[in-house]
């Protein structure tokens, strides 16, 4: 008789803290240190023992980068928007009090795997806040006065405790979110259900990596909308494509965004990029690590941002590129030939329609979620 094998139980998921573990962020540095000592973490706390040195470091992988949810509620006075809802299985994104009724939002996107707000686990780390996370971003956007959204592309399902993770940080029984079971998804669901139907009058992105990938599937499925609120994109060693782009989404791309890549050219220097369709720039890094880029390149991202906003929306612009280069009358930009049809983001991917009560009572209820 043939006797099945059991499978092994999977082992409880246990969240620790950073100070459970004898670690803190140290607030005026930005730098991850021993709590007790004082001393800054090193990969090689514990001298040559390469186990005890890597198992250190994959234990405070987690635990700093949800003390960057910490960080920007507590010093930065973010507020959690649930995402979908409160009331179903959700992960929170942060905005800045008021950021969703401000005349400008800036949206950061941070790249694959990387739990919200963070740019890279293993610069948070070893580098600490200010290159490892968008804290740097945001507190530079609300210096400028501008309203701050932070998403979570990769907080995709809810582990048995209730709590969000991403797939990079969980083993074990998880439950989807709904509506924002992948990255590209959740981008397309803030995008269609929060920021499309706010106040904000005109908006800008910034996309990290993998993150250009999603931001690129809203100006192709939600063109005129979409370039009817947005006014520049800043991808930061983005790894999107231009293929299948139409010809307004195109034109679009190349007057109102710009690429930072990591470069030995010194920074803001030209480089030849035909893939991402924009101006691509060097991001001035000069480290072998690439995950640096973020913070090597933030000045110039930010008064990229700052000069999209003092241009506006460029429909106008748009529509004498598109005219200039065919030689044709301007053509309408809501047509499905300057862009894809607008009404296919809402045909995508549809679930019964909810409210959602964004911070200061606004509500938002169009039952358009996002996309494949």
């Amino acid at each position: 008789m043939f006797i099945r094998p059991r499978k092994p139980e999977p082992e409880p998921h246990v969240r620790h803290t950073l100070s459970e573990l004898g670690y803190e962020f140290d607030l005026t540095s930005g730098k991850l240190r021993n709590s007790s000592t004082g001393e800054p973490y090193e990969y090689s706390a514990f001298g040559t023992d390469k186990k005890k040195n890597a198992e250190l470091y994959q234990s405070l992988l987690a635990p700093a980068s949800r003390d960057v949810y910490r960080v920007l509620q507590s010093d930065l006075g973010m507020e959690p928007i649930a995402v979908p809802d409160s009331r179903q299985p959700h992960c929170n994104i942060y905005v800045t009090p008021g950021g969703l009724t401000k005349k400008h939002l800036v949206v950061i996107v941070t790249g694959h795997g990387v739990s919200g707000g963070v740019w890279a686990w293993n610069v948070l780390v070893k580098e600490g806040l200010r290159a490892g996370s968008v804290i740097e971003y945001v507190r530079g956007c609300v210096k400028r006065g501008y309203g701050v959204l932070v998403l979570n592309p990769n907080e995709n399902i809810v582990a048995s405790d209730g709590l969000p993770e991403t797939f990079n940080t969980y083993v074990g029984h998880s439950t989807p979110i709904h509506g924002n079971e992948t990255p590209d998804e959740h981008v397309g669901y803030v995008w269609s259900r929060i920021i499309r139907g706010s106040s904000v009058e005109t908006v800008a992105f910034v996309a990290y990596n993998t993150a250009g990938i999603a931001v690129i599937d809203l100006l192709r499925y939600d063109f005129a909308r979409f370039i009817g609120k947005s006014v520049g994109i800043a991808f930061i060693d983005s790894v999107h494509s231009t293929f299948k782009l139409e010809r307004g989404a195109l034109a679009w791309l190349g007057l109102a965004a710009k690429q930072w890549e990591n470069s030995d050219e010194p920074a803001d220097s030209l480089l030849e990029d035909d893939r991402v369709g924009c101006v691509s720039v060097s991001a001035g890094n000069p480290s072998d690590c690439r995950e640096l880029a973020p913070m090597a390149c933030m000045e110039s991202v930010l008064d990229f941002i700052s000069s999209c906003f003092e241009r506006g929306t460029i429909e106008t612009s748009l529509d004498n590129e598109l005219s200039d280069n065919d030689g044709t009358e301007s053509v309408d930009l809501s047509d499905a030939d300057s862009g894809t049809d607008t009404d296919a983001i809402d045909d995508l991917t549809a679930i019964d329609s909810i409210q959602v009560v964004q911070p200061g009572g606004h509500v938002v209820d169009d039952g358009c979620i996002g996309w494949d």
